[in-house]
């Protein structure tokens, strides 16, 4: 199964990166869900660990919502991975395999080491990266497909 939690939160503090450019306060959980095509209690439960780390701010109330915590510049991608994904690996061995070779009394090992480098790249790119990059990169993209 494909975990889509990232890509997905990942959009949502996008749009929270364009609506702090925009002037706009804070943008409510049904805004959210429209934009990603879901329902406001799935972008509120993947809001919770964006608010628990300090990347959104949430306001209750009628008229509350969500917004950056800090400006976009000050937020990587690799952040929103973090906080995201927790501790889940991309990446995950079996281990199920009985243990007859070469190959099938080391491959759990070995995966698991490749994983790490896997998940230590990853994480080295995303945080490269910041939110505003991000954001600036799909300008440039919708510039180039309205051409």
């Amino acid at each position: 199964m494909i975990d889509v939690r990232f890509p997905t939160a990942l959009q949502m503090m996008l749009s929270l990166a364009l609506a702090q450019t925009a002037g706009v306060e804070r943008l409510s959980s049904a805004q959210l869900a429209e934009g990603i095509d879901s329902n406001p209690t799935f972008v509120r439960r993947l809001l919770v660990p964006l608010i628990q780390a300090g990347l959104v701010h949430s306001t209750m109330g009628r008229d509350g919502g969500v917004s950056l915590s800090t400006d976009a510049a000050m937020i990587t991608l690799g952040d929103i991975y973090k906080v995201t994904m927790g501790n889940k690996k991309l990446w995950t061995g079996r281990s199920d395999i009985p243990h007859r070779c070469l190959v099938s009394c080391n491959v759990e090992r070995f995966f698991g080491n490749l994983a790490d480098e896997v998940d230590e790249s990853v994480l080295d790119l995303l945080s490269k990266r910041t939110l505003a990059d991000a954001l600036s990169e799909l300008r440039t993209l919708d510039a180039a497909r309205a051409q």
